[in-house]
């Protein structure tokens, strides 16, 4: 098996670290779909799912919710959301989504 340079390696790894950050900013308006009406309930569980499942992945693998406390992510949550330019609305859904598993 033939050895790949090193510099080929650095080069492919810094090439996946920019793109996997720039997957982190959307050029979607923070009035998608999945956070732009107010809605309760279930419903908000299912926007906020989505947002867990589309938005925070951009950027990481989703987090077992239970890996941490609800107040932990209480304590989380607006910071991801900035870096994830969510909506107030978008952030409640999220947090919806969250508090449904405890």
């Amino acid at each position: 098996m033939q050895k790949i340079p090193t510099w080929i390696v650095v080069g492919l790894a810094s090439a996946s670290c920019v793109l996997a950050l720039a997957s982190c900013v959307t050029n979607e308006s923070s009035s998608d779909s999945a956070g732009s009406a107010a809605v309760t309930g279930d419903a908000a569980v299912a926007a906020g799912r989505k947002i867990y499942l589309g938005r925070c992945t951009a950027c990481h693998s989703p987090e077992p919710v239970l890996d941490y406390t609800l107040a932990e992510w209480r304590d989380l949550l607006p910071e991801m959301s900035a870096d994830a330019k969510l909506n107030v609305t978008q952030e409640e859904h999220l947090m919806a989504f969250i508090e449904s598993h405890f």
